[in-house]
Order: C-alpha cells, then sequence, then structure tokens
C-alpha cells in the first residue's frame, strides 16, 4: 500500500541517501521526513505537557519534584504515542493488501508499512535524547531501552522483516494503561477503583500482547530469518542474503524483550494484588519494592491505606 504520509522534498532525500547506502538503508530515504516530524511533535508534546498539565491538574502538577515533572512530561509523550501509533499499527496489518500478499516476510516491504515504521523510529530516537539528557533521572535501564529500540526499526529499512514492524508495535497497546497506573499514584489515587480497573486492564493486554502473542509472533520471525539465511535469495529483486550478524542482533533484541516482558508480567500482577492489600495483612517493616517497567515505576509492595479502601 502506498505511504499516505509521502513527501518527495528532493533535498532532504538527496543528504541522506548517501548515508542510507552506505549502511545499506535502502527505504530510509522514502520515510526520514516521517521519522523527523515523529521527533518534532513528540518533544512539542514534552515542551506543552508542563502547561496543559498545569491546567488541567493545578494542585498536583506544580506540588511535584523536579525530577518527577520531567518524569511526568516523559509519560504524557509515551501516552500520546502509544496511542497514535497502536492504530497506524491495526491499519497496516488489516488494510495493507500488497503486505499481505507478501511472498517474502523477511524482504518485503511496502510504503505505509515503512511509514508506521518510521514514526516508531522517530518516538524511541526522542527517547533515546530524552534518556541521555536525563540519566541521572532515568538510569542505564531506559537509555539501553531506547538504544535497542533505535537499534532494531533502524535496521528494518535494509528493507528487513519490515512485514512484522506492526506487529511487534502492537505492544504499545499496553503502554497506555501503564502510563495511567503510574498519573493514578502522582495524582493521590492509589488503591482507588479507577485505579484497580485500570490495572486489570493493564494486565489484560500486556497478557494478550506481550505474553501470548508477542513469543508467538517472535517464534515466526525466528523461523522466517532462520529460512531466509538458509536459503538466501537468488536475485536483488527478491533480496539481499541475511548476514549473521544482522539476524543475532535482531534475534537477539527480540528473545531479551520477551523475557523481560515474561519477568515485568510477573511484577504487574503482584503490583496489582499488593495495592488492594490491607496493609495489617502485611509484614511490618518491610521495604517497598519498586520494578521499572519500560521507564515507568511500579510499586510491588504498597498496599491500601483506610480512605482508599471506602472507595473499594
Amino acid at each position: 500500500m502506498h505511504d499516505p504520509f509521502s513527501l518527495s522534498y528532493r533535498p532532504l532525500q538527496d543528504l541522506v541517501t548517501p548515508w542510507a547506502h552506505r549502511y545499506n538503508l535502502h527505504t530510509l530515504p522514502l520515510h526520514i521526513h516521517e521519522v523527523i516530524i515523529a521527533f518534532i511533535t513528540y518533544h512539542a508534546v514534552f515542551l506543552l505537557s508542563p502547561l496543559i498539565s498545569t491546567w488541567l491538574f493545578p494542585r498536583h502538577y506544580p506540588a511535584l519534584k523536579p525530577r518527577t515533572r520531567i518524569n511526568w512530561d516523559i509519560h504524557v509523550v509515551s501516552l500520546v504515542q502509544s496511542t497514535l501509533i497502536s492504530p497506524l499499527a491495526l491499519y497496516v496489518m488489516f488494510m495493507d493488501k500488497e503486505r499481505a500478499e507478501q511472498e517474502h516476510r523477511v524482504f518485503g516491504y511496502t510504503g505505509i508499512g515503512g511509514a508506521a515504521q518510521a514514526f516508531a523510529l522517530g518516538y524511541f530516537a526522542w527517547d533515546l535524547a530524552m534518556s541521555a539528557a536525563y540519566f541521572d533521572v532515568f538510569g542505564i535501564g531506559f537509555l539501553t531501552h531506547a538504544a535497542s529500540a533505535v537499534i532494531v526499526f533502524t535496521l528494518g529499512f535494509r528493507p528487513f522483516v519490515n512485514y512484522y514492524a506492526p506487529i511487534f508495535i502492537l505492544f504499545e497497546l499496553s503502554s497506555p494503561m501503564l502510563n495511567f497506573h503510574w498519573f493514578f499514584d502522582k495524582l493521590n489515587l492509589t488503591g482507588s477503583r479507577a485505579q484497580l480497573y485500570n490495572g486489570l486492564l493493564l494486565i489484560f493486554t500486556f497478557f494478550c500482547c506481550r505474553i501470548v502473542w508477542g513469543p508467538i509472533q517472535s517464534f515466526r520471525v525466528f523461523r522466517d530469518v532462520y529460512d531466509a539465511y538458509r536459503n538466501p535469495p537468488r536475485t536483488l529483486e527478491e533480496g539481499v542474503p541475511v548476514p549473521p550478524w544482522l539476524a543475532l542482533v535482531y534475534l537477539g533484541s527480540n528473545t531479551v524483550l520477551n523475557l523481560l516482558n515474561y519477568y515485568w508480567f510477573g511484577k504487574m500482577i503482584d503490583a496489582v494484588r499488593k495495592r488492594f492489600t490491607p496493609r495489617s495483612d502485611k509484614k511490618k517493616g518491610r521495604k517497598e519494592e519498586v520494578v521499572v517497567v519500560e521507564g515507568t515505576e511500579i510499586k510491588v509492595d504498597d498496599g491500601v491505606d483506610g480512605a482508599a479502601k471506602k472507595d473499594l
């Protein structure tokens, strides 16, 4: 399917083309404007977040510590991004007939599939920049996650497994609930009904997208890449051979992410369960455990207090 966001701006494409061809990112010049637009858009949301958040939550946002306000603004961007990119990924999966008819999922490419990948890359490039700029706030884990995502989505412009880009973008379906969970804590709604229902929806979407859907699709991409490596294309039109390093980098990153998803899922179940366990039922003096799921802190050992219990 044709890229509905295509923009034939030759000076920009000509500027990127030599670098893209040097690193075998042959389709990147066609989508570089979408990467830049996404980066600028999400940074604009980040800059506008303090004004909008102060207007919406005049008692809560200004009272936050400076580090927490930065974290809040980052979560606002994450919420906007996941809300926009998920419908686009679903549209590509169900409406792109050219993608559905591809004979080889490793080397296939469509315009709209490249657009979805470009918008995702623009966000993760912005995420990487913010992780580096506020390293003292987010630490090495957040920086590593962003860098890995940038590498994986950049490699897709060879093109490489472009078919699977919207499939794995659907991991973002659980991100809105993950962000809302964090916002509820900062709005003093810990243990409320809203957080309970959101937590249940978070577990459901996370389980469906990342625990069931993710590993199944990972198995498919592992199989396709292995077949492409064992049976390289015979002509340039069919694609280029898969170098071992590319297969190892992509599949290794995918495996690590799946393992993280299983770890995070267990911690989220503990978080939701213990949020609604009375404090008197827990061991006194036990320290609160905090697990970071994609940059979002989830407090695992934080039961509800009396005021919150009245709202259940």
